[in-house]
């Protein structure tokens, strides 16, 4: 008997997970096709939509872990917290009036469910991404029940335990709060979208696209990476996904014609991380600035625009000299052109699309939906055969997981947001960060850069940026930087967190590709990556990368300026251009990175005539630079020959 239970078990175990992964492909696309509907038709109040919203996201997430589930008991708990899920929500969609009516002060069965919904936001945050956020978000909520506890200037007056989870969850905030309301009516369609890039088979044609860009280029594998991580990262809505969909192929290619292991996942994770950062999608995060800002989405995509070209420019150049460094051969690969004309339309037309009805002003979820439209149709014209039910249906259902991954870190967010709010203590750590810095703006900026780098490390992209936005935002704004710079400015090191030490999630999905050690692969992304280290600084002080300038010369001349000094910085770097540096050209260099990023930074708007001569000693160093790297690297071909 004894040798037959756990055969049973094990039976018994397989028939839910084999129901479990069933119910996927039905919960799914009905989250998908309910919220196509929602995305045109006002079907029910907006409270309402963001309980079925959350419905779905519980039940996609209990799921997803009851087939990932490896012991019995697990598989059990999972089961469990899908039910209470399920009960919860229906318990507040039927008691909306009663709930709002009490706002703060709850009845018993009320606080109960209350509390399940806080700790099921918890745990499915945990198993969809890990320990981190549930962490840090059960600090503050500590904070908010215990806070009057610590003297000092952290003290805030003290809060029932009904009272904190009414304004957590029951409340009909908190967990019901705006966040949610993004993740329901703005960024869910826009990863199933993403998701749908599968069903198109256009992820070829873009590493064709690559292999034409850098066909001439000792960097050209590289170059592939970046350009076709970079497309895809635009849509996908997370770095790690990103590697996913792309490394597998590009990683396999670099090193086959010669990148090590560590660098060829560093070039991915880089490329795959920066695409979060690239108009129009920008990863999804960047409807959340919308929001904060005030502003349409359009008004965020175009000013996203320029950093991001700046930042995949020293991106490619960074490839391009690491490549010539490392002495990696140049590509013998042909692209494929008749692939290229084939898919590239699959992959320009949905996109342009939004980007169209964003610049029209159509809200995000019109956008998403038109563009989830043109997608399944144009998947009918993709490369090879035609595609079958089972390929939407699994489609859907992988889109709806991410969109319901997300959200649930939306509604962990949302009870770090409350707790900020109702106890005041976003405005006292923007109040300490101001008095750390003693009202130095660039010390400001630097700590402000340390602790979106801090609360984005372990966290996906859409919640990073959010904890960002709530915690350090508000301390640049009271140091008199625009809302949107500050905004940018912390965006782009929540993002860049994936690639930064010693917790780096995209670095760490690029090694499991290539088999490389993590802490390798993350350092070669973190040094290819500088650039987006520095960009932030010049979106703050040049609002020229923001397209707000009012002045022609010095535009254009920070559009000189900016991208020699990014050149210039990553030839440091490296230690090559043509040739290896002398020390003569390293001064040279330096000089005239030193000078154009001055320039940029600071020259363009205060220094009058001495902007102009910074600007000319930048100039007139980086063209000293080129001439003399260049004479010594036709010396250096003669001598050869010779």
């Amino acid at each position: 008997m004894s040798m037959e239970n756990p055969v049973a078990d094990a039976a018994s175990q397989n028939v839910l997970r084999t129901y479990a992964r069933r119910a996927l492909l039905v919960v799914g696309p009905c989250m998908v096709f309910y919220h196509m509907i929602s995305a045109q038709f006002l079907l029910i109040g907006s409270v309402e939509h963001q309980n079925i919203h959350l419905a779905f996201v519980f039940t996609l997430v209990f799921l997803s872990a009851m087939v990932g589930s490896r012991s019995r008991f697990r598989l059990a708990v999972n089961s469990l917290l899908l039910l209470a899920g399920l009960a919860v929500t229906a318990y507040v969609g039927l008691n909306l009036d009663h709930l709002e009516e009490l706002y703060g002060f709850p009845e018993p069965m009320d606080v109960f469910v209350g509390v399940v919904i806080v700790l099921l936001a918890l745990e499915g945050t945990r198993l969809a991404w890990g320990w981190t956020l549930p962490i840090v978000a059960s600090v503050f909520v500590a904070y908010f029940l215990l806070g009057h506890w610590i003297p000092g200037p952290l003290f805030h007056r003290p809060f029932s335990f009904d009272y904190v989870i009414s304004y957590l969850s029951v409340g009909l905030s908190g967990v019901y709060g705006n966040f949610l309301s993004i993740s329901a009516n703005q960024i869910f369609l826009f990863v199933v979208f993403g998701a749908l890039l599968g069903v198109m088979n256009v992820t070829d044609a873009l590493t064709e696209i690559g292999k034409l860009a850098g066909a001439r280029m000792r960097g050209g594998p590289g170059q592939t990476a970046v350009i076709s991580s970079s497309l895809v990262g635009m849509v996908s809505g997370a770095s790690v996904a990103n590697v996913a969909i792309t490394g597998a192929f590009t990683i396999p290619y670099m090193k086959r014609v010669g990148y090590s292991g560590a660098l060829a996942g560093g070039i991915e994770a880089t490329a795959s991380t920066g695409g979060q950062l690239m108009p129009p999608v920008m990863g999804a995060a960047a409807f959340l600035m919308a929001f904060f800002v005030g502003v349409p989405y359009a008004d965020i995509m175009l000013a996203g625009i320029l950093p991001a070209m700046l930042f995949y420019f020293a991106v490619m150049v960074a490839v391009q000299y690491v490549s010539v460094a490392e002495n990696i051969a140049p590509p013998e690969e042909a692209a494929d052109l008749q692939l290229i004309l084939r898919g590239l339309p699959l992959f320009i037309i949905p996109l342009s699309v939004i980007t169209i009805a964003l610049l029209m002003r159509m809200s995000p979820s019109i956008a998403a939906f038109w563009a989830i439209i043109t997608a399944f149709v144009l998947s009918f014209f993709r490369i090879g055969p035609k595609p079958t039910v089972k390929e939407f249906l699994e489609a859907l259902t992988n889109g709806a997981q991410i969109g319901a991954k997300i959200g649930i870190s939306l509604c962990v967010v949302g009870l770090i947001s409350q707790t900020l709010i109702t106890t005041g203590l976003g405005s006292k750590i923007a109040g300490l960060v101001e008095l750390l810095s003693a009202g130095n703006l660039v010390i400001g900026l630097f700590i402000t850069m340390i602790v979106s780098i801090i609360l984005g490390c372990g966290v996906p992209p859409v919640a990073a940026y959010s904890l960002v936005a709530i915690v350090a935002v508000p301390t640049l704004i009271k140091m008199g930087v625009a809302p949107v710079s500050a905004h940018f400015f912390c965006f782009y090191f929540a993002i860049l967190s994936a690639v930064t030490p010693p917790v780096a999630l995209g670095a760490l999905a690029a090694s499991a590709i290539s088999g490389a050690n993590y802490f390798a692969t993350s350092l070669k992304a973190f040094k290819l990556s500088i650039a987006g280290f520095i960009i932030p600084y010049l979106i703050v002080f040049n609002p020229l990368l923001n397209l707000r300038s009012e002045s022609i010369i010095t535009s254009v001349l920070s559009l000189i300026a900016i991208p020699i000094a990014l050149l210039t910085m990553t030839i440091l770097l490296y230690g090559v251009q043509k040739v290896r540096l002398t020390y003569a050209e390293r001064l040279l260099a330096l000089l005239a990175a030193a000078s154009m990023f001055g320039y940029a930074t600071f020259g363009h708007d205060h220094w009058g005539i001495g902007g102009f001569a910074l600007f000319a000693v930048g100039l007139a160093s980086f063209a000293t630079f080129i001439i003399s790297q260049r004479n010594r690297a036709r010396m250096s071909a003669v001598s050869m020959v010779a």
